[in-house]
């Protein structure tokens, strides 16, 4: 019975997180399009906005580790996050579409509400971390991870195929396609999966005694396990690369190669094509061999490689050869960074438990850190 639920319940995440990944992808690629299009703001503006944003939800997140030892349970928790989202997407629609606010009140909502949306995903994926590190053997975490990454990374090869479809003006629109697929996603944590049981949640003793461990002393101990560590700055060091790449590389197309959205939205789904085909095989493999460091190793020389040669891709090849040659060199540094997401990742969850709260919190919040990083280096 406990075998047929884990495996209904895993089940029932993999396809919530499928639906939450689909809510995340469409205002992650809208996002700063409408607050240049809608609000006339510089992309110098915009990582500001991106930075202070991630500032924000890193310190709420440290704030939250403070007392959730004595916080509701898992899935009161996705519930309120989910609740807070709901309203952050109203709020963004509204003040883009709809002309019901007076002008002075419209970018300081917009932007309040900005700062919610981009912690409250994160904070999403860290309870349903919680969730699936309880209902997944430690045996077959690797092959979990793998299915976890490619039905997360789905969307994002989906999605922009659908977005050629709008014009700017109509961007707004991504905010309630955003808000509907939260619905199901609500439905299947509600009605699939169980908050996990008494042996599985932390001890009273260990709240107690947490709740006199300051944030100090828990990131000093998250920092000196080297594991934690090297996990925390190779998450943030691979989401830099792909904010840089996801905001740099549209702009570099059409600039250097005058590819226009047609060409451009095609391109950034094939190259992304490898995060579903790579992750559950090479999850698989390391199960069985235990070889994440070497499989870490191989993605880090082929993500450098293929990303410099991609830069030597010239317009003087014309137009066809040169979208070939760009495609295939960024196919090939997708699957080195496919490689270093799931031995990444692979690695952490097999040395972290539910129990290690902050731990997670901390792996969660490295999405963040990048953005904070650009809004420090503009001041620069």
């Amino acid at each position: 019975m406990q075998r047929y639920l884990s495996l209904r319940v895993q089940t029932a995440l993999y396809i919530s997180i499928f639906f939450l990944g689909l809510h995340h992808v469409f205002v992650y690629f809208t996002n700063s399009s409408i607050m240049t299009e809608f609000f006339h703001l510089t992309t110098y503006n915009v990582m500001a906005v991106y930075g202070l944003a991630s500032i924000f939800g890193v310190c709420v997140y440290l704030m939250l580790s403070r007392y959730h030892a004595k916080a509701t349970r898992t899935k009161e928790r996705i519930y309120l996050a989910t609740t807070l989202e709901f309203v952050c997407l109203a709020i963004m629609y509204t003040v883009t579409a709809l002309n019901y606010i007076p002008t002075a009140y419209v970018l300081p909502l917009y932007l309040t509400a900005f700062a919610f949306h981009h912690a409250i995903t994160p904070y999403i994926l860290f309870n349903l971390d919680k969730l699936f590190e309880d209902y997944t053997h430690i045996e077959d975490r690797g092959k979990g991870r793998g299915i976890y990454l490619t039905v997360w990374n789905t969307p994002f090869v989906v999605v922009p195929i659908m977005l050629t479809t709008l014009t700017t003006s109509t961007l707004p629109i991504t905010y309630v396609v955003s808000f509907c697929l939260l619905i199901p996603f609500l439905i299947l944590i509600s009605s699939y999966i169980q908050n996990p049981t008494d042996e599985t949640e932390i001890p009273m003793t260990n709240s107690a005694t947490l709740e006199h461990v300051g944030v100090r002393q828990k990131l000093a101990r998250f920092w000196a396990d080297k594991l934690d560590r090297k996990a925390f700055i190779t998450q943030s060091t691979l989401h830099l690369y792909y904010g840089v790449t996801g905001v740099m590389l549209p702009i570099y197309l059409y600039n250097r190669f005058g590819f226009e959205w047609d060409h451009i939205g095609m391109l950034l789904a094939a190259i992304l094509i490898p995060f579903i085909l790579v992750q559950i095989p090479f999850g698989r493999i390391e199960d069985r061999q235990h070889n994440e460091k070497q499989l870490f190793f191989w993605g880090v020389v082929i993500t450098l490689i293929f990303t410099v040669a991609a830069t030597f891709v010239s317009p003087d090849l014309g137009s066809g050869n040169a979208f070939l040659l760009l495609l295939s060199t960024l196919f090939i540094s997708r699957i080195g960074c496919s490689l270093i997401e799931i031995a990444t990742e692979t690695l952490f969850y097999k040395h972290v438990t539910q129990r290690d709260e902050f731990a997670l919190l901390m792996f969660r919040a490295g999405r963040l850190i990048p953005y904070a990083l650009g809004s420090i280096f503009i001041f620069f």
